[in-house]
């Protein structure tokens, strides 16, 4: 096996991570919302799947794609920067609270990792290509 899988199910089990993903909650814009139990916290989380990975229902897999939107709202400059990167209109008002909301939840969600940086375990270029653990995930 993969450490950095080792270390995604260690994160999963350590954090009692669930993750549904839920039909309503829909913003629109291409954005899958799935309902992310973090320890004491639950939140909706809005993911861009390009891949319809969440299809999958692979517990790892969708961590993954959790820790990479939640990675991918952090590295944003702002709100405009995150829809222009993600493709969807700006001018939605629920789209902006969303957004807003889930700034909120990563401030606390980063105290997690070491030096306050959000880490997925698994390369984003392994991710992209489906190579290696992100690939041996994507089949299992």
């Amino acid at each position: 096996m993969y450490p950095e899988i080792q270390q995604l199910k260690d994160f999963y089990t350590t954090h009692g991570v669930e993750i549904m993903y839920l039909k309503d909650h829909q913003l629109g814009f291409g954005l899958k919302p799935v309902q992310f139990t973090f320890r004491e916290h639950n939140i909706v989380i809005q993911i861009n799947d390009e891949y319809d990975d969440l299809l999958d229902k692979n517990p790892l897999l969708n961590l993954l794609l959790v820790l990479a939107e939640l990675s991918f709202i952090d590295e944003s400059t702002d709100f405009l920067n995150w829809c222009a990167e993600n493709d969807v209109n700006a001018s939605s008002e629920k789209l902006r609270m969303y957004y807003n909301e889930i700034l909120v939840f990563v401030t606390k969600f980063k105290t997690y990792f070491p030096e306050g940086i959000i880490d997925c375990f698994i390369s984003d270029l392994d991710f992209q290509l489906n190579a290696g653990a992100a690939q041996y995930l994507r089949s299992t």
